[in-house]
């Protein structure tokens, strides 16, 4: 692989993954609608809902890594929410196949799961979450990851395509973690969330890993750190806030995290080498 696009280059996910593709030696054409703030790689300002600017961008790519996205419900409204978002993933899944791509990786969530954003919160059938519980999302961000997921089944059914959906829970952009001191008063919070999260150079380097990976069709991953956001024993708070839910995993110690990256890191080889306890005391 030489040429790699990224989607949504200019957020701060985007500028992470960059670094990341640029320090391994690929080339970068980093494409978003807004204009990056600082041009560490060729840049195209391209709207990802329109379809000829997406196949324009992509001529001579080996791979693509689509963050391009509202990163959460509320942003927007609902509509332009979910209609963006499936409109960027639907053209980036066509032009690369349009254009001999043989590799996209899909920045996913684990609020396809429908925890995180519920209007009506529910609990799970189990926790940690893995790529086997059912995803009932009922916001319009959850759902918009949970069609683009379906839509990458689609295009690798018909084409020589192998895409990589890579479910990321909150991402950290504090290299020092200063503030998940704050967190750990308050652990009731966003409890969708399973007190899960990764960190954007852990993100990035998962990016690399999906790009480098032997094909799988389309995999969905989940992505994200082996331990919680919190020094308190997990097992203590599912008894505490999720007393009906059974833990999945007997050999789960400590402070384990509510999302099993199991299947991360038996295919892509990864683990996450930023965590809260390597910063923080």
């Amino acid at each position: 692989m030489t040429k790699i696009v990224v989607t949504g280059g200019s957020g701060m996910l985007g500028r992470e993954v960059i670094r990341e593709l640029l320090a391994d030696g690929f080339e970068v054409l980093s494409v978003d609608r807004a204009a990056p703030r600082q041009e560490i790689c060729a840049s195209a300002i391209v709207d990802l809902t329109r379809a000829e600017e997406v196949a324009a961008a992509f001529g001579g790519a080996a791979g693509v890594i689509h963050l391009g996205a509202y990163q959460a419900p509320g942003i927007v409204s609902d509509p332009e929410t979910f209609s963006n978002n499936v409109a960027a993933s639907y053209n980036v899944l066509h032009a690369a196949a349009a254009n001999g791509v043989r590799r996209v990786v899909l920045a996913s969530s684990t609020a396809a799961f429908g925890f995180l954003y519920a209007r009506k919160p529910f609990a799970p059938d189990y926790l940690p979450l893995d790529e086997n519980h059912p995803c009932r999302p009922q916001d319009p961000y959850g759902l918009s990851k949970v069609v683009a997921e379906a839509t990458a089944d689609a295009f690798v059914r018909v084409h020589d395509l192998a895409v990589f959906s890579l479910r990321f829970p909150g991402v950290n952009f504090e290299p020092d973690f200063r503030g998940f001191a704050e967190r750990f008063q308050d652990p009731g919070v966003k409890l969708g969330r399973f007190w899960s999260y990764i960190d954007s150079r852990d993100a990035a380097a998962a990016c690399r890993l999906a790009l480098e990976a032997p094909p799988h069709g389309h995999q969905a991953l989940i992505v994200a750190a082996p331990t919680s956001t919190l020094a308190e024993p997990t097992d203590e708070l599912l008894r505490r806030y999720f007393p009906g839910v059974k833990k999945a995993r007997a050999d789960l110690r400590g402070n384990w995290s509510g999302v099993d990256s199991s299947r991360a890191r038996e295919i892509l080889r990864f683990e996450a080498q930023h965590v809260w306890e390597k910063y923080l005391r």
